[in-house]
């Protein structure tokens, strides 16, 4: 099943150790692409220039080289190569790519992550941060690897957004976490990707009631407890009987903790190589946050991530 049919690219220096991810999601989806590269302002460079030149030229001059390498990239891919668009922008670079995707209609953001290899050096880096937080279609943060396809696939639901109310099979609503289902599903199923749903749960006040003047007895913690568990358990197998997961070899893993540092704990322990996520908009500072559980992921992450935005969404970046 093709999920995304409008695809832009930001090329960086990074970009051949994604290259394989990129050409495999392309292919699958036979989607649009378009690569986008974002130049600073020239002006700059207007001293140091002989007499005889101009800004324009110098940059014509590079983007001629420059398209020359990107289009280099795909040589081995005509019905890609054929069919794609190069542009180049100059000026702020979020804004740039952002405005591109409002202009284009792009139903995904590729970039590949230009930080260190490990998230104590925060693999993603400024720019990324700034996109995950204020473009309005999914973005796709891919770490360079040797991987043709992300083998193993994390969704994680986030706790606070998961109803108990349940729909028919196909009739989804456009909850934030139904969205992270479709798309990990339909990712899953592309790459013939291992799936893990992932669930955290924890019990509200939980330090209060185990100390101090607000204790209660130990048995009766545990029973709220273990209380606790069973209707966030049934959360997730309400949820799960709304989609056939016959054809995707997948795991559901339910664990008690703080959303964010579980997501990046068990990530790093069972070898995700993508984390597909939803995040969250605040009232008066859409495009700014993305919620406490994704901010926290995206500090320490190891591996790519794909983020997805609420329909009400609304960019601080516009045409």
């Amino acid at each position: 099943m093709a999920f995304f049919e409008n695809v832009l690219l930001f090329y960086n220096d990074q970009f051949n150790g994604i290259k394989a991810e990129v050409v495999q999601l392309v292919q699958k989806n036979q989607a649009r692409l378009k690569i986008i590269d974002v130049f600073d302002n020239f002006d700059q460079y207007h001293e140091l220039l002989p007499p005889s030149s101009s800004i324009d030229e110098l940059k014509e001059l590079i983007i001629t080289e420059r398209r020359q390498k990107i289009i280099g990239h795909f040589e081995a891919y005509p019905d890609i190569r054929s069919q794609m668009t190069v542009i180049f922008k100059f000026g702020n670079t979020v804004v740039e790519i952002i405005k591109e995707v409002i202009r284009g209609e792009h139903d995904l953001l590729i970039k590949a992550a230009s930080g260190k290899q490990t998230f104590a050096d925060r693999l993603f880096g400024n720019i990324a941060v700034k996109l995950l937080r204020k473009c309005p279609c999914p973005v796709l943060i891919v770490k360079p690897s040797e991987n043709a396809s992300f083998q193993k696939i994390l969704a994680p639901v986030d706790p606070e957004t998961v109803g108990e109310e349940t729909t028919k099979t196909g009739e989804h609503g456009d909850s934030i976490y139904r969205k992270v289902m479709d798309i990990s599903i339909a990712m899953a199923r592309m790459e013939n990707s291992h799936l893990d749903i992932f669930h955290c749960w924890f019990l509200p006040g939980e330090t209060l009631l185990a100390s101090g003047r607000t204790r209660i007895d130990p048995e009766n913690l545990d029973h709220m407890r273990m209380l606790a568990e069973k209707i966030h358990t049934r959360k997730i197998s309400v949820l799960l009987a709304e989609y056939d997961l016959s054809d995707i070899r997948h795991s559901v893993v339910v664990l008690k903790g703080e959303p964010g540092k579980m997501i990046n704990d068990y990530s790093d322990k069972n070898g995700i190589d993508l984390i597909v996520m939803g995040t969250i908009g605040l009232s008066g500072l859409s495009g700014l946050i993305m919620g406490s559980t994704a901010e926290k992921v995206i500090e320490r992450v190891n591996c790519s991530v794909l983020t997805i935005k609420p329909s009400n969404f609304k960019s601080p970046i516009t045409l």
